[in-house]
């Protein structure tokens, strides 16, 4: 049996183990920098959703000033915000220390109604331990009504403690969609081969109308819940005596979850489910059973229906982008798979067709070389 003697040089093998290295040590600061990364990826692409309606105001405004558009942009944007939270927080919180100081009183009806839990509570023998929960209850109603609006606040002062990175956030975008133009056309400048930047920009254009496309295309899914959602709730106040004030707050509360892409449906479900068992079980029994069935169509049907026309991709590569992202990296990937997933469609398109110029370019070429031979 012959021996083969492989030599390989001692700068080789420090090369390849520096390069891997190096790699690792990229890995390692992603990894280490992933919440600022996140932050920065979604400014990018909150600036490139916001950039079509940010110009078009620039452009009618006196002197066409971007910052100018930007800021107003920016103002009704908070005011937006600003008024729905204004509206829906304090509601949730009185209905909170509503359902708690009732909760005796919805035990004792449900109690005596008869049916099913009057059945159970005689079978077992349970009657003296559902009086002294009442009573118990009934006692600690005001103790236990302020302790669960506390409960909220302290919530709501968590979620705000988050305010820093929202803030964060905006301001990169805010820069972005000022300074943007000026950063693109500089890199822009850099190219030396005209050949290469008209192919460049097609390619860049072609993503940002992805990107530009699969918020546009969000924003409908969300539109249709929100607007499925009021419908459902409207139905629902004569039949469960619900409050029409609350209504509009839930169906915007819906609005902005389902932002989201996979899981903005459920988060919305609970949140609007949690709000109507303040008020009445029965409405939120029927509204989480409404949202379940809901969620399917719209994970399964509406979603990858709109998004595959606003991204460009089919209903199936939508679905399978989100299924990939959401396993990868969460609710992170959730939200990129799909501009990510149509950036990599623009990217193999152009390989593809840059390619087929390339063969019909050599073989154009093959043929002149002929046709100069036989002459």
């Amino acid at each position: 049996m012959r021996k083969i003697l492989i030599e390989i040089q001692t700068r080789t093998v420090i090369r390849v183990l520096a390069e891997i290295g190096v790699f690792i040590a990229i890995v390692f600061l992603i990894w280490q920098a992933w919440t600022a990364i996140f932050i920065v990826i979604g400014s990018m692409i909150l600036a490139l959703a916001l950039n079509k309606p940010v110009s078009a105001m620039a452009q009618r405004l006196p002197g066409k000033k971007r910052g100018l558009a930007t800021s107003i942009a920016f103002i009704i944007f908070l005011v937006v915000v600003g008024s729905f939270v204004y509206v829906a927080v304090p509601p949730i919180i009185n209905q909170t220390s509503i359902f708690i100081q009732n909760l005796p009183n919805y035990i004792v009806t449900l109690q005596d109604r008869g049916g099913l839990v009057s059945d159970f509570i005689a079978r077992y023998g349970l009657q003296d331990q559902v009086n002294q929960l009442v009573s118990g209850m009934q006692e600690q109603a005001g103790t236990i009504a302020q302790g669960a609006a506390t409960s909220v606040i302290g919530g709501i002062s968590s979620f705000f403690s988050g305010f820093v990175t929202v803030i964060t956030l905006l301001i990169l975008t805010f820069l972005m969609l000022i300074e943007g133009p000026i950063w693109i056309e500089r890199f822009w400048n850099l190219y030396t081969n005209d050949e290469t930047l008209a192919r460049h920009q097609h390619i860049a254009a072609k993503m940002y109308e992805v990107i530009s496309g699969y918020v546009n295309g969000q924003v409908v899914v969300a539109a249709i819940a929100g607007s499925l959602g009021l419908t459902v709730l409207l139905v629902a106040v004569p039949l469960f005596d619900l409050s029409v004030g609350a209504v509009v707050p839930l169906a915007g509360l819906i609005f902005i979850t389902d932002l989201i892409p996979l899981i903005g449906a459920t988060l919305g479900a609970v949140l609007v489910t949690f709000v109507l068992m303040f008020t009445n079980p029965f409405a939120a029994l029927a509204f989480f059973i409404y949202y379940i069935v809901y969620q399917q169509i719209e994970n399964n049907f509406i979603q990858p229906v709109v998004q595959a026309r606003s991204v460009a991709l089919s209903a199936l590569s939508v679905l399978v982008a989100l299924v990939i992202g959401m396993s990868l990296l969460g609710f992170m990937g959730g939200i990129l798979a799909i501009p990510i997933a149509g950036c990599i469609r623009v990217l193999l398109e152009d390989y593809m067709e840059h390619r087929k110029h390339k063969a019909k370019v050599a073989k154009r070429d093959q043929l002149v070389e002929m046709a100069a031979k036989e002459v």
